[in-house]
């Protein structure tokens, strides 16, 4: 029984060394929007679904879907943070927004897919316990709950702490995994 159970586990133990290129498609991030010097421009970091992480945004390279920002909106009085995205079309629809984290979590687990909604050019106003869905430059969905959120409108330039949880999908669908 020993000499074909070692090769089995030998097999086994390649096969699952094989495929590590899977792609995380949820997480839980937080963005602000504080700006970095690369020497010739200042960036900021932005969530990259395919990638699953912060990325900066530097100009030569369209790598960040959604991009923390706060400040004054054309006809605002006052200074708001918001999700800014890289898009022809509007990108964000705000399908809840929650009183309570626990609600805001329901909303955001039963969220199986994007449905009909409308789409706006910027997520705002951004609040804490909003459910949002997000529609990328390539026309992949990801869903959006934002746990925290920080704005200190005093500082100069204004600045602004989000984090929140998504869910992406890779496939195009409108259904999330």
């Amino acid at each position: 029984m020993k000499p074909r159970l070692i090769p089995s586990l030998a097999f086994m133990l390649l096969f699952a060394g094989c495929g590590g290129d899977d792609q995380q498609n949820s997480g839980t991030i937080v963005l602000t929007n504080e700006l970095y010097d690369s020497q010739s421009y200042y960036y900021a970091l932005g969530l990259s679904f395919d990638e699953a992480k912060a990325v900066p945004t530097l100009p030569d390279q369209y790598r960040a879907d959604i991009i923390l920002m706060a400040g004054t909106l054309p006809g605002g009085v006052s200074v708001e943070a918001y999700l800014s995205a890289n898009t022809l079309t509007p990108p964000f629809a705000l399908t809840g927004e929650y009183g309570t984290e626990s609600e805001a979590k329901n909303a955001f687990a039963g969220l199986k897919s994007v449905g009909s909604v409308s789409y706006i050019d910027l997520a705002t106003p951004l609040k804490e316990n909003q459910v949002w869905v997000v529609k990328t430059r390539d026309y992949k969905y990801a869903k959006l709950r934002i746990i925290d959120l920080t704005l200190d409108s005093n500082a100069s330039p204004p600045f602004a702490s989000c984090k929140f949880e998504w869910v992406y999908q890779p496939d195009g669908s409108t259904q999330f995994p």
